[in-house]
């Protein structure tokens, strides 16, 4: 090859890494949208458009019990690195409700901050305590509901 092909190459693969750059950045709204979607049509359970915190607290109430696989009321570590596997069995057994909802990798990544007694595991009180600060931080209009516009903000 010659000095010109291989400047011009460069360039190329320049241009594209940077043009890419902020699309990376903002992330995919498609993407973006199809979970606020499926969050509320699995979370809001009397299909007013919005999530209360009682419907929030059913949904992870019944994510809980999905991800609680010994059922001993706590979710261990191994519980929710497992969390694939349990959702695909509950939904292959027909019993999963449609009202759970899927905890994000965030939960695992976090799990010795979620765990405030230390005790190794996170109890369900453990959780309903991250989810109600989840729920304030979401519903960005403060009216005690999150809608999809709360979502997208």
């Amino acid at each position: 090859m010659n000095t010109k092909t291989i400047l011009i190459a460069a360039m190329a693969s320049v241009f594209a890494v940077t043009a890419a750059a902020p699309s990376f950045a903002a992330g995919d709204p498609a993407k973006k949208e199809k979970r606020i979607h499926r969050l509320m049509k699995r979370a809001d359970t009397n299909h007013d458009g919005k999530i209360s915190q009682s419907e929030m607290a059913q949904a992870l109430a019944a994510s809980f019990a999905v991800l609680d696989t010994n059922h001993d009321g706590h979710l261990s570590k191994a519980e929710l690195d497992n969390r694939k596997a349990s959702y695909k069995a509950s939904k292959a057994s027909g019993e999963r409700l449609y009202a759970v909802v899927r905890l994000p990798k965030r939960v695992a990544k976090h799990f010795g901050r979620i765990d405030a007694n230390k005790d190794g595991l996170i109890s369900q009180a453990e959780m309903e305590h991250v989810a109600a600060r989840l729920f304030k931080h979401r519903d960005r209009n403060k009216d005690g509901y999150i809608s999809t516009a709360d979502l997208k903000a």
